[in-house]
């Protein structure tokens, strides 16, 4: 499929745009990289972040792969935006040690389960959007669904790593544990 230069060029700041809304809006939430899920990131920190606007020049390789970032980062940072209300009021710091209490009174499996969820929500929706566009050649929305499974497996990796890692600082920490007066044990 022959893609005309201002196609690629408005992909292109739209790339732009969904990595700035990411970053933006991780910076927002975290700008200590105290909530950050990616290890990578929380490793490397903002100079690492800054450098992965440069998939920008993606769609000069591939529109296909271009449209799956897009897609992917404007799902993360759409994610990331909804909770800034609660964490820019709590602040980072106490936001974190909300989420290490809760996952350390939180029960294993159906915690796990339950933060598959979203994934399993979005892989479906991916999937078929990619079946209604079946073509990988001549339809661009075929990588629109391919984004959305795409954020889809990020969120299966991180979703349970993140609350595993959270758990765990919980359980070491004693006075972090949840002791709630009415609990949900179904």
């Amino acid at each position: 499929m022959e893609v005309q230069e201002s196609v690629k060029i408005t992909l292109a700041i739209l790339i732009l745009l969904s990595r700035l809304g990411d970053i933006g809006s991780t910076y927002l939430a975290s700008p200590n990289l105290e909530l950050e899920s990616n290890s990578v990131i929380r490793r490397l920190r903002w100079p690492f972040a800054v450098l992965t606007i440069l998939v920008f020049i993606i769609p000069w390789w591939d529109v296909g792969s271009g449209i799956v970032i897009m897609v992917a980062s404007f799902l993360v940072a759409a994610s990331n935006s909804s909770k800034l209300w609660l964490i820019r009021a709590m602040g980072e710091s106490e936001y974190r040690a909300l989420l290490v209490r809760m996952a350390a009174g939180a029960r294993l499996l159906p915690s796990l389960i339950f933060s598959l969820m979203p994934a399993l929500f979005m892989s479906i929706l991916g999937g078929t959007i990619m079946y209604l566009y079946p073509s990988e050649t001549t339809d661009p929305g075929y990588h629109v669904g391919l984004g959305v499974v795409g954020y889809a497996l990020v969120v299966a990796w991180y979703g349970p790593l993140t609350f595993l890692r959270y758990r765990k600082a919980g359980l070491t920490q004693p006075s972090a544990t949840f002791n709630p007066v009415q609990r949900d044990v179904r």
